[in-house]
């Protein structure tokens, strides 16, 4: 299942509830015991975490004891070794400083574990590999998980099943993701999970971690063939004849009258003749004045908006700002809307997304261990490489040329093709 994931809100929800619990906490204390931590918060899967993030840590300090120089598979040094850290467990001491950066990281785990479970889960296999996660280390880690325990268990059990003594990154990864997908219905309800916790700082779930909604399906029923239709016969318009205006040939029949009446002198035939050559030359001055020489009126309006065209002078093009960095480097920015789209037209370049943000985070984990040696800085360099590149060959060609001999790829090798086929799709 897919998650949109605020780490924004969420690392100001565990920035403000830790500051909560330790002003609390150590109004007379400098330090905080291991016992004090397993009973720090009523919400014991927080208290959990914080054991786990000591206890990795603390692997990783066990690791810069080990030298060259000493054989520490020697089963005397192993039990010396494992006497030695069974006794310092039992004397935590973490200054409140400290103890902040542990309860913050945490709160925000505890988070992702109730409610995003794949992002929590993938993002410690990050953690734990190195670049190999052994089962040991896995049975380790299961102790400290209470909420959505199910995925850590199924996942042990498929190791022990395929006899693994370790596994890589992304392998472990694989079987996280297997587990939540067979297991839809174990998902515990996250509203419930950190009740105990929005009880002590008031928040919602959807606050820190939502899932999209569906699309939108087009329905069937406007998908479905039309009937042809019979093509009808070809409607004829005719241009309406325009009739004279009645009222002024009444007016001037009326005006024909009365100069009819005023000649006395004259027959009643002399009388009508003059009164209907009147009204001929009324109806055809009439006629000529309502309409006038189309042609004539379409080039006079057409010299009109020529003229007007070019008086009007084409307006100031308003200045992109430009942001210069300490370096003196500018970079031009377009305004952006409330809803992220940008508005106005940007370079080619600007409109490309980092290819980073383009792969997954299990397919980042299986490239940097496969084919970068396991070195995340390895890595860095060869995505800061693709999106200097102007086009997707050079970037592939770049990509050969700094890392094939040096890493050993083979053009047949999935994770080879899947990297040039996320090239590709950056540009």
């Amino acid at each position: 299942m897919e998650y949109i994931v605020n780490q924004q809100n969420i690392q100001k929800y565990a920035e403000r509830l830790t500051t909560d619990l330790c002003r609390q906490f150590f109004v007379n204390k400098a330090f905080i015991s291991g016992p004090e931590i397993l009973s720090f918060n009523p919400e014991h899967q927080i208290n959990l975490l914080v054991i786990k993030n000591i206890y990795l840590n603390w692997q990783k300090e066990t690791l810069r004891l080990k030298s060259i120089y000493f054989d520490y598979e020697d089963e005397e040094v192993k039990l010396a070794l494992t006497n030695f850290m069974n006794i310092l467990s039992n004397h935590i001491k973490v200054y409140r400083s400290d103890f902040e950066v542990l309860l913050k990281k945490s709160i925000a785990e505890f988070i992702l574990l109730s409610a995003a479970p794949q992002e929590f889960y993938v993002k410690e296999c990050e953690v734990l590999a190195g670049p190999k996660i052994s089962l040991n280390l896995l049975k380790e880690f299961s102790k400290y998980i209470r909420v959505n325990s199910f995925v850590l268990e199924q996942v042990i059990r498929e190791i022990e099943a395929l006899g693994y003594a370790e596994t890589f990154g992304g392998e472990t990864v694989r079987f996280v993701m297997k587990a939540l997908s067979e297991n839809p219905g174990k998902h515990e309800n996250p509203e419930e999970s950190l009740k105990k916790m929005f009880d002590q700082l008031p928040a919602r779930v959807v606050e820190f971690v939502s899932i999209p909604k569906p699309p939108v399906t087009r329905p069937s029923f406007l998908d479905s063939p039309r009937e042809e239709s019979i093509p009808s016969e070809p409607v004829q318009f005719v241009k309406p004849i325009p009739e004279p205006i009645k009222e002024e040939v009444k007016v001037q029949e009326s005006e024909s009258q009365s100069v009819g009446l005023e000649l006395e002198g004259e027959t009643e035939s002399d009388s009508e003749e003059f009164i209907s050559e009147s009204i001929m030359e009324d109806e055809v001055a009439i006629e000529e004045y309502s309409t006038p020489n189309a042609e004539f009126e379409e080039e006079e309006r057409e010299e009109e908006e020529v003229a007007i065209f070019q008086k009007q002078e084409p307006e100031a093009k308003p200045e992109i700002p430009k942001i210069v960095d300490e370096e003196g480097d500018s970079d031009v920015f377009e305004p952006i809307s409330q809803s992220g789209e940008q508005v106005g037209i940007l370079p080619a370049a600007t409109y490309s997304v980092p290819f980073k943000t383009l792969v997954p985070m299990h397919y980042r984990f299986a490239f940097i261990n496969s084919l970068f040696g396991g070195n995340n800085q390895v890595w860095a360099e060869a995505v800061d490489l693709i999106d200097a590149a102007q086009s997707s060959e050079e970037a592939i060609g770049l990509l050969k040329s700094n890392y094939s001999e040096r890493f050993n790829w083979s053009s047949d090798e999935d994770n080879v093709v899947i990297l040039f086929n996320y090239v590709d799709r950056r540009f």
